[in-house]
């Protein structure tokens, strides 16, 4: 699965409530926060800009920090899906990198339900599944 304009869609405010899960000081999280608020940005058509605009969600491109941040809500995420152990003791695994999530399951009913949980979790945090970019892998053991 893959997220649509996912560093640039994550709600801030679910951002600062999952560095409070995630147990990070007080200190640092205001921190933090006062780099993502008031933010401001123009976009560059052909070689003009155009008039700056205020940002409201997603991650800065380019901080350095963005790509941390933006894992604190993908792990947030994966953890309410009540994920635990390994594919040979459960109904499904996940494994997430950036913005793009690999779903692994025993069943295909096993694979829409936990798709369509992803997908409204998700969707509180500012994140919509990209259908476009979204693959499906059906594979069988023979024994």
């Amino acid at each position: 699965m893959n997220y649509t304009h996912a560093f640039g869609s994550v709600y801030r405010k679910k951002l600062i409530e999952c560095l409070k899960k995630f147990d990070v000081p007080d200190k640092l999280i205001r921190l933090i926060a006062l780099t993502l608020i008031q933010t401001r940005a123009p976009v560059k058509i052909n070689r003009d800009f155009t008039e700056e605009f205020i940002v409201q969600c997603g991650v800065k491109q380019g901080d350095p920090l963005s790509a941390t941040l933006f894992s604190l809500v993908i792990d947030t995420i994966l953890k309410q899906l009540g994920l635990r152990g390994n594919i040979t003791t459960r109904l499904k695994q996940c494994t997430a990198c950036a913005a793009d999530i690999m779903i692994t399951t025993r069943t295909e009913q096993s694979l829409i339900d936990t798709i369509q949980k992803l997908k409204e979790i998700s969707a509180q945090y500012g994140l919509i599944v990209n259908g476009q970019e979204t693959k499906y892998l059906q594979g069988k053991i023979v024994i």
